[in-house]
C-alpha cells in the first residue's frame, strides 16, 4: 500500500532528524576516557555494548511498530507529542497504554537527564582545567566532584524546565532544532578530528593506535556526507527552523572566539599539550 517512501524522500529525511536526536549524547562513551584505568580496553567495550543495546532496544522496537501498525494509521492527536508505542499497545488490547508509555518516556527522559548532566559537568570543569572557563567552575570539593561546574549544569537545566512549563511548544522546538544542530556539528569535529589524529600519527611515524574504526576512511567520509545530508534538510522542514535561526548563528560565534583566541595566543597552552609526544620506535612495534 504505497511500497517505500510513499510520501517521497522527504518523509524519510524528516524521519532521520527525529532517529539523529535520539542518539544524541552517545559521544559521552569517550568522553569517560579520562575516568577508565584502561580506556585502550574499555571504550571499545563500552561502544560495542552501547551500539548492541541501541540495536536491541531502539531499531528493534521501531520494527516491531513499523510491522504492526500501518503507515496509513497515525498516532493519536497526530502531532509530535503522539506516540507510536501507544498506538501498538491500544491496538494489542492493553487499556493502560498511555501510563505505561508515560512512565517508560519519564524514565528515558530522566536517565538522558543524568547522562548530560554528567557530560556537561565534565565538560565544564576539562574547559576551566584548560583555561578556557573561569577558574572557578574546575575548583573540586573535598570529595574530588567538581560542585561549582554541577551547580551550573543543573541551572541551565532548571531553565529548560522552566522554558517548558511557560511555553506553548515553541520552546521544545527551538531546543530540539539547536540540540540537533549542535549535536551534528559536534560529530562533524570528531570526525574531522579523528581524520587529523590519523594523518598527525603517520607523519611523525608513529604505529597506528591501538583502538581502529572499522574502515575507517570509507566509514567516516560515509557519516560526513549524511550528516551533512541530514544538516541541510533541517532547513526545509517546517517547525525546525530554530536548528539554522539559533544554531548557525553560535557556531559562528564559537568561530570567531576561537579565532580570536588563536590569534592573541589565549589558546596556544592548548594547542601545546594537544601536539603528540616524540616518539622512539621499540623493538614491539616492529
Amino acid at each position: 500500500d504505497g511500497g517505500f517512501f510513499p510520501n517521497g524522500i522527504t518523509g524519510l529525511m524528516l524521519a532521520m532528524v527525529f532517529v539523529l536526536f535520539s542518539y544524541i549524547g552517545t559521544e559521552v562513551v569517550s568522553v569517560t576516557a579520562a575516568e577508565s584505568e584502561n580506556p585502550q580496553r574499555d571504550i571499545p567495550r563500552a561502544a560495542r555494548a552501547m551500539v548492541l543495546r541501541l540495536g536491541l532496544f531502539y531499531v528493534l522496537a521501531i520494527m516491531v511498530v513499523v510491522l504492526v501498525v500501518p503507515w496509513t494509521l497515525t498516532a493519536q492527536g497526530g502531532t509530535i507529542n503522539a506516540s507510536p508505542f501507544v498506538t501498538v499497545f491500544e491496538g494489542a488490547g492493553i487499556p493502560a497504554a498511555a501510563g505505561i508509555m508515560t512512565f517508560v518516556v519519564l524514565t528515558a527522559a530522566l536517565s538522558s537527564a543524568n547522562t548530560n548532566l554528567y557530560l556537561t559537568t565534565r565538560m565544564m570543569h576539562s574547559l576551566a582545567e584548560h583555561r578556557l572557563a573561569p577558574a572557578w567552575a574546575g575548583r573540586l570539593s573535598t570529595s574530588g566532584v567538581p560542585r561549582n561546574a554541577l551547580a551550573l549544569s543543573a541551572l541551565g537545566m532548571v531553565v529548560a524546565a522552566i522554558l517548558s512549563a511557560n511555553d506553548s511548544g515553541q520552546a521544545y522546538l527551538v531546543l530540539f532544532g539547536i540540540s540537533v544542530f549542535a549535536a551534528i556539528v559536534v560529530w562533524l569535529l570528531i570526525l574531522a578530528t579523528h581524520a587529523s589524529f590519523r594523518a598527525t600519527r603517520r607523519k611523525e611515524g608513529l604505529p597506528p593506535s591501538p583502538v581502529q574504526l572499522w574502515a575507517a576512511p570509507v566509514t567516516r567520509s560515509v557519516v560526513a556526507v549524511f550528516l551533512l545530508a541530514v544538516l541541510v534538510s533541517t532547513y526545509f522542514v517546517e517547525g525546525l527552523d530554530p536548528a539554522w535561526q539559533f544554531g548557525l548563528p553560535f557556531f559562528v560565534l564559537l568561530v570567531a572566539t576561537y579565532l580570536v583566541m588563536k590569534k592573541t595566543g589565549r589558546c596556544d597552552h592548548l594547542l601545546a599539550e594537544t601536539r603528540l609526544p616524540d616518539y622512539e620506535p621499540r623493538a614491539t612495534d616492529a
